[in-house]
């Protein structure tokens, strides 16, 4: 399950780059968007179809009837959720998600207050997820859409395995509230403390709202774990 925004454009190049090389085929991959905004064409520039296709697919040799990505125009927005989680079900569940998170712990437009056992659904935007977004659309509020088709976060709880990026300062509150505070759906990101297979990847600027113990700790297992796990592309 993919993600856009800003955040996962450096993994989508590094993606077409280990294609480029003959490094990796996705020719048999099946892959979901998380969400796509209501009432903008498939078309429009900041569309979530134009930034997957722009960004990643038509630079890789995936098959398009592969690509899931909603509909915010479909004529039954219900229908469209439903059948989408249909399509999920149909294609043997989602093996990976990958997404980042927003300043406040939203997981796709799960925003605070989302069910932790949510499907996917229509969603009416946060003022500040509007607002944030605005510098998408020229700095203008008025353009961004006010409602998103998304999936829920129990949708994303049923992936195999979940990675979460994370960068910037920005999103250092969200990251303390989603490993060193409870479960809370006011901060969706941290119902991943409830999933089996959860990476969390940060830069340094990320964790500064974190205790320096938590940091030492997890610095102390990606040291070890990378001394267990060679990378092949660095040979």
């Amino acid at each position: 399950m993919c993600s856009a925004g800003s955040t996962p454009l450096g993994m989508y190049r590094k993606l077409v780059e280990f294609h480029k090389e003959g490094k990796l085929s996705f020719q048999y991959i099946k892959t979901f968007n998380m969400d796509e905004y209501v009432g903008i064409p498939d078309d429009h520039p900041e569309s979530y179809h134009t930034y997957m296709w722009q960004n990643l697919f038509q630079h890789i040799d995936i098959d398009p009837t592969n690509v899931h990505i909603l509909d915010g125009n479909a004529q039954n927005l219900q229908k469209e959720c439903d059948d989408f989680e249909q399509s999920i079900k149909d294609a043997g569940g989602v093996d990976l998600f990958v997404g980042g998170i927003g300043p406040d712990g939203h997981i796709a437009f799960n925003e605070p207050g989302s069910s932790l056992v949510s499907r996917t659904r229509i969603k009416s935007l946060a003022v500040d997820t509007i607002q944030a977004n605005a510098r998408f659309f020229g700095g203008n509020v008025g353009q961004v859409p006010t409602m998103a088709l998304t999936v829920g976060v129990g949708t994303v709880m049923d992936a195999r395995e979940v990675m979460i990026l994370i960068t910037g300062s920005h999103k250092a509150f969200a990251l303390y509230k989603a490993i060193e505070e409870g479960l809370n759906h006011m901060w969706t990101v941290s119902a991943f403390q409830q999933h089996p297979k959860t990476l969390f990847v940060c830069d340094e600027d990320a964790t500064l709202e974190l205790r320096v113990k938590t940091v030492k700790y997890f610095k102390g297992l990606m040291d070890v774990h990378n001394k267990l796990v060679q990378d092949p592309y660095l040979d």
